[in-house]
């Protein structure tokens, strides 16, 4: 059978910073062989990037697919499907190809189409820099409501944390009162280091690409317990297989099939769960019917869980991975059970003791009215997991991962907690 092959070599650019960059290709670009693949040795320059993703889209209404190979210092590689396995939205107007990113420097790359596509084809390039980014600027303020919820927002890396040049803006969004909230994993960037260039590499994918208006999920989180803010809270997502009313989606990076599940990652997941089940007032250990997807569902579930419905755009998905997937059922116990949840009189703020430094990251300090004694420092699912002080007012945090923590300490008879940060 007859394949087309488009030759094409390109230069990559200057990487400052990330970049993104388009190239439109006409059918006429196209050549018909037969059963011969040709190629050129003419080599890129200034490859010098974190990691690449390559995607396209046309607007061709013949169905079409997309093959590419890439020549590296060992030679011409083999060819690799362009496809996009782990996208179940529903994209009405385009085909979307995409190749899973990678770290290898490429010196060409050439594709092959299994049909010549009767519309242009836009192939889309995004290169992370490989320089080492800036501390990122997260925001530690808490959102939550004193009067309706006690359960504080963990720190974030917002959209100005992770887009700090602004040309990721948030769209109009509209908004849905949730009722479940979807897990799901990114199938990809396990052991990647900026994970800010990642989380920008999914907005120009979902809004370049697949032409939606904003990333798909509402939050991410990396492996390294950071969480970023996607469409934020109560807005509709597009990560539910076309089932998004009542939901907001939550992304941990990485690929969690066989790969472990970071403790910080975990631990960040449950705090921005806890945030949205005590903002919203779900019961996180229950079930209900989603509307969308006419489904009974656990108000925390992954994204596999909609794979039976016969409305939306469900295709029979692995996600979040089974990994993360068996974690969902005891986490959503554990949070249930948080005394945030179970009762605002469980955490008391006095304005009388001041926590230091707050975020933390090796000894936390305290001093306040009267004493204060009896330390014990207990993680979101109220277990105890810190109880030797180092002083009569300090203790020593350093082994503790990056998330949200409480301090229950004893004074006049009574025990109060107070929320504190490891950075």
């Amino acid at each position: 059978m007859k394949k087309t092959l488009l030759l094409l070599f390109l230069p990559l650019w200057g990487l400052l910073a990330q970049e993104s960059h388009t190239l439109k290709l006409k059918p006429s670009n196209f050549h018909e062989v037969a059963h011969e693949v040709f190629y050129s040795d003419s080599e890129w320059t200034n490859g010098n990037y974190a990691f690449l993703g390559i995607s396209a889209y046309s607007f061709a209404k013949n169905p079409f697919e997309l093959d590419i190979r890439f020549k590296t210092k060992d030679g011409w590689q083999e060819w690799q499907a362009m496809d996009d396995q782990h996208n179940e939205e529903d994209i009405k107007d385009r085909q979307t190809f995409v190749l899973n990113p990678f770290e290898e420097q490429i010196l060409a790359w050439e594709i092959h189409s299994s049909d010549l596509p009767q519309s242009d084809l836009v192939m889309r390039f995004f290169t992370a820099p490989k320089e080492n980014s800036q501390a990122l600027q997260l925001d530690f303020s808490s959102i939550s409501d004193p009067e309706s919820c006690s359960c504080p927002r963990p720190p974030v890396c917002d959209r100005t944390c992770w887009c700090p040049d602004g040309t990721c803006p948030p769209p109009t969004y509209d908004n849905t009162t949730p009722t479940h909230l979807i897990v799901h994993h990114s199938a990809g960037f396990t052991n990647a280091t900026d994970y800010q260039y990642v989380v920008a590499y999914y907005w120009d994918l979902h809004v370049n690409t697949n032409g939606w208006s904003d990333i798909g999920y509402n939050w991410l989180i990396d492996p390294n317990g950071v969480v970023y803010e996607g469409r934020g809270s109560g807005h509709s997502g597009a990560h539910f297989s076309c089932m998004n009313s009542g939901t907001l989606g939550f992304c941990v990076i990485g690929d969690y099939r066989t790969n472990p599940v970071q403790s910080a990652a975990l631990q960040s997941l449950a705090e921005i769960l806890l945030y949205e089940g005590c903002q919203n007032s779900i019961n996180l250990a229950d079930s209900s019917l989603h509307t969308s997807s006419q489904l009974m569902l656990r108000h925390i579930s992954g994204h596999r869980d909609g794979n039976s419905a016969s409305v939306g755009c469900p295709k029979g998905t692995l996600c979040p991975g089974q990994v993360l997937y068996d974690k969902l059922d005891s986490l959503a116990l554990a949070l249930s059970q948080n005394a945030c949840m179970l009762s605002q009189e469980d955490y008391t703020f006095d304005q009388s003791l001041k926590l230091f430094p707050n975020p933390a990251t090796e000894i936390l300090h305290w001093e306040g009215n009267g004493l204060w004694t009896k330390p014990e420092i207990r993680d979101l699912s109220g277990r105890t997991i810190l109880t030797n002080s180092i002083s009569e007012n300090s203790l020593d945090v350093s082994d503790l991962a990056a998330g949200i923590y409480f301090l229950s300490l004893q004074h006049e008879g009574h025990r109060q907690t107070f929320k504190f940060w490891i950075q």
